[in-house]
């Protein structure tokens, strides 16, 4: 299969690699296809005499479990462990996530100090939910239902004369789903993500370089995402830019000082050149959905 990005760029993109597998799970004939990033495992972490304790569970039945019902076509579900954002604290840090695009992210980090941004499985206490929010590390798909909804999607872009892959590959699939009469539904079984690769240690982002490079990339992927998500929610792209923009500024000034760190200084110039890219995403977006159609409909032809 062809990727242009790798012959440019070096890199594959998330949603590619994401459709490869997709792909040869749909030649293979097989009826369904579970995702699971490298650095989850089969438990869960609950509380229980006041102690965090790791807990077996078989997820992938619990997926298959609600993927049999006839309306579902999608199930998901959060993590437990260390957050994606490490515990941090700063005046500007509520600006940097609105840049970022992440203004619920601050509302959790600002309480930080509590709980570590420790998540835990509700166990016993589980809550099954419609949503279209997809985790793309946690969950399955009915494949049949491929022929309705669109691939994963994520693009490359150059920062600085570094390429970087945007994130949100999943983002494209949960809005589409929004319009569809099938369900994705989380399982609420927060499989155990070592996010950091240290866990139990509290992650100490101002310490540990390994976590402050897992972040500085990880905030280049929402810049790189931002624009794209946001003209495919047929959003005021202009508007949301210049509100971003002006926090961005103020917040990246913040966390180089937070973290000693200057290469954060890159995150308004970083905005610009992904908003700059919108129409360049736009045509690989579209021709993404061109390839993946006529996928499709050779697939049907074949009898798959």
């Amino acid at each position: 299969i062809n990727c242009p990005a790798l012959k440019k760029h070096g890199l594959v993109p998330y949603g590619l690699n994401r459709n490869y597998a997709l792909i040869k799970a749909l030649l293979s004939g097989s009826e369904a296809l579970v995702f699971i990033d490298t650095d989850v495992y089969p438990r869960v972490l609950v509380k229980k005499d006041d102690e965090v304790k790791e807990k077996e569970i078989d997820f992938i039945r619990r997926h298959l479990e609600y993927l049999n019902k006839e309306e579902v076509i999608i199930t998901t579900s959060d993590y437990s462990g260390y957050y994606i954002i490490p515990p941090m604290s700063f005046t500007g840090m509520k600006e940097l996530f609105i840049g970022l695009q992440k203004e619920d992210a601050y509302e959790y980090l600002k309480n930080s100090g509590e709980h570590n941004c420790l998540n835990l499985d509700n166990d016993k206490k589980r809550k099954i939910f419609e949503t279209d929010k997809i985790l793309g590390g946690n969950v399955a798909i009915k494949l049949s239902a491929l022929k309705e909804l669109p691939p994963f999607f994520s693009t490359v872009y150059n920062v600085n004369g570094e390429n970087v892959l945007s994130r949100g590959e999943d983002t494209l699939l949960g809005i589409k789903l929004k319009k569809s009469e099938k369900k994705c539904i989380d399982i609420d079984t927060k499989i155990f993500h070592n996010t950091f690769g240290n866990y139990p240690e509290v992650p100490d982002i101002k310490k540990d370089k390994s976590i402050k490079d897992r972040f500085y990339y990880t905030c280049l992927g929402w810049i790189g995402r931002n624009p794209f998500l946001n003209w495919l929610k047929g959003a005021d792209v202009e508007k949301i830019k210049n509100r971003q923009k002006k926090n961005i500024i103020v917040g990246s000034k913040a966390l180089a000082s937070y973290l000693n760190g200057e290469r954060f200084l890159i995150l308004p110039e970083a905005l610009e050149i992904s908003y700059h890219n919108l129409e360049r995403v736009i045509s690989e977006y579209k021709n993404t959905m061109r390839a993946w159609n006529d996928f499709i409909k050779k697939l049907e032809k074949w009898g798959g």
